[in-house]
């Protein structure tokens, strides 16, 4: 199932993948060498997706990525995406994030535009899914820009509430 991917290149944005001494430097507080972080960057979302590559949780999933989403005008890091690969069901679970600061420009769409491209692109991936609750209108659109559609909601309990989430797919 899917090779390593190095890099993913749409028109815009470069999705490069993210090493875990850069992880550890965002995690530690630090910018990394050599890297340009936009304004607001790292989000919350960001940080959790470090914990990802470089704390506790690394290797915990099969994920294509993380990748930053570099600007290809300026080399600005301005978000990241990623999918968690289930192969047995042959599905991805994909997650992505922009920070406020460079919302409303295309970028997330973009982005899942060409990682949709690249797992679609695997026989090993039959299915990918993303969710979202439900009044994140932003997010929804991204994923019916991106191709994606709506194919189910469900319930969970997040923070000792109960939320709806949408569930958007993609199949080869």
């Amino acid at each position: 199932m899917l090779a390593p991917v190095v890099e993913i290149e749409s028109a815009r944005l470069t999705l490069r993948p993210i090493g875990v001494e850069t992880a550890r430097a965002l995690l530690d507080g630090r910018t990394p060498e050599g890297l340009a972080l936009a304004d607001d960057y790292p989000s919350e979302f960001s940080l959790e997706v470090m914990d990802l590559v470089a704390g506790p949780r690394a290797g915990s999933v099969r994920q294509v990525g993380p990748f930053f989403l570099v600007r290809k005008g300026d080399g600005t890091v301005v978000g990241e995406i990623g999918a968690a690969l289930d192969p047995v069901a042959g599905t991805a679970q994909v997650g992505y994030s922009v920070v406020r600061s460079c919302w409303n420009q295309g970028y997330a769409t973009e982005a899942l535009q060409a990682l949709l491209a690249e797992l679609l692109a695997d026989r090993a991936v039959e299915r990918v899914f993303a969710e979202t609750m439900v009044d994140h209108h932003a997010s929804r659109r991204v994923m019916a820009k991106a191709g994606m559609r709506e194919s189910g909601r469900r319930r969970v309990e997040e923070g000792g509430q109960t939320v709806e989430l949408v569930v958007y797919e993609a199949v080869r």
